[in-house]
């Protein structure tokens, strides 16, 4: 699950995970949770995968559309 709020920014995230390769985005709910394609999976834990998938765009994605 994504800490961001806005559609702007779940949507720059979106596309900077499917430009990440070996990823794809492939769906974003509605209360911000990513349905990701991950072809090198680091980790099956969801909080320990997002941190390797959404947390390092997160920070900058915040700072500029939130």
């Amino acid at each position: 699950k994504s800490v961001l709020k806005t559609e702007t920014g779940m949507s720059v995230l979106a596309n900077c995970i499917t430009l990440t390769p070996d990823t794809l985005t492939v769906d974003v709910t509605d209360d911000s949770v990513f349905y990701i394609h991950w072809i090198n999976v680091i980790s099956t834990d969801g909080e320990e995968a997002a941190k390797h998938v959404l947390r390092r765009f997160e920070w900058f994605i915040q700072r500029i559309f939130e």
